[in-house]
């Protein structure tokens, strides 16, 4: 009985969640319909050119497996040559989300110069840790790869994610094993930009939130051993290479900003280029869904962030 009615709350939670993504679905399928190869075509857009459902893990087929799982979208300005590139990695507690989520951020980017691009990745309780990283660690592989066909810098490309993402794309770039299966290294990612997530550390985060525990047992089980495999903190050591960090902290969750305050000194600690940044009028939802409006005190920092490493 218990096992079922968690069943129909996640079935629940993910109808809400593909409610406030109808619009952009109901686009996409307008899309479709007049452009069948977009993903292999350009479709140019107030100066944009878009090309979305690009799949970054090609021969991965598996019966049951949706067809949206491995695919990313990329948001490229008009006269784009080398630019530097975003790649989007969306929150959900692990369980939720969509690439598709895009509110305020693609037009933002873009419009300063960037290339936008937003992954899906396998979700639990179908899958459990580590697929997760591993999916996010072969995006960031393609991208590496491919990205100069679509006028990106390979050298330039920035993990940005809210929430779980947060968590991923701090993962990738602190633990080597993820980034390691494709042939890479940490020192390959640009920078890391974390949206309030409060998962650097999961075992004080699990403690702190215990209303979504079954969320948390669907993504890593309830061993607290793979709690600490997975918590991107207990990876910063002495001697090694790790990118720059920008964390930013909303107002309304003091384990975000209990566990933000952690990470940031271990990695101040190891001589880390790390910024902490406190947004207390933002709130977990908004820093991420407001990202990129017009006065967004998160974007402009996040753009000064990026400029001054650029110029150094």
């Amino acid at each position: 009985m218990v096992c079922g009615s968690l069943k129909n709350r996640c079935r629940l939670l993910k109808a809400g969640l593909c409610s406030c993504l109808l619009s952009i679905s109901v686009l996409l399928v307008i899309i479709f319909c007049l452009f069948p190869k977009i993903s292999q075509a350009q479709f140019p857009r107030n100066q944009l050119y878009i090309y979305t459902d690009i799949n970054y893990y090609p021969n991965y087929v598996l019966d049951g497996v949706p067809r949206n799982v491995h695919l990313l979208d990329i948001y490229k300005p008009e006269a784009c040559q080398s630019c530097p590139v975003i790649m989007y990695i969306h929150g959900g507690s692990w369980v939720f989300g969509d690439k598709g989520d895009l509110s305020y951020k693609a037009k933002a980017f873009t419009t300063h110069g960037y290339i936008y691009v937003s992954i899906n990745y396998r979700l639990s309780p179908d899958y459990r840790f580590p697929v997760h990283a591993y999916d996010v660690a072969r995006a960031f592989s393609w991208l590496k790869n491919n990205i100069s066909d679509y006028g990106g810098n390979p050298e330039q490309i920035y993990l940005l994610g809210h929430s779980a993402g947060g968590h991923l794309a701090a993962l990738i770039a602190l633990d080597e094993r993820y980034l390691e299966a494709f042939g890479l290294i940490p020192a390959d990612i640009a920078g890391v930009i974390g949206l309030d997530s409060a998962a650097y550390h999961l075992p004080s985060l699990f403690a702190a939130e215990p209303e979504n525990q079954y969320l948390f047992y669907w993504a890593f089980g309830d061993n607290p051993k793979d709690w600490a495999i997975a918590s991107p903190i207990n990876y910063v050591r002495e001697g090694k290479i790790i990118p720059p960090f920008l964390l930013l902290v909303a107002g309304d969750r003091r384990i975000s900003e209990t566990n933000n305050e952690y990470f940031y000194q271990q990695l101040l600690s190891v001589d880390n280029k790390v910024t902490l940044l406190s947004f207390p009028e933002k709130d977990h939802v908004s820093i991420d869904y407001e990202l990129g409006k017009e006065d967004d005190l998160t974007f402009k920092a996040i753009i000064n962030w990026l400029e001054k490493l650029e110029n150094n």
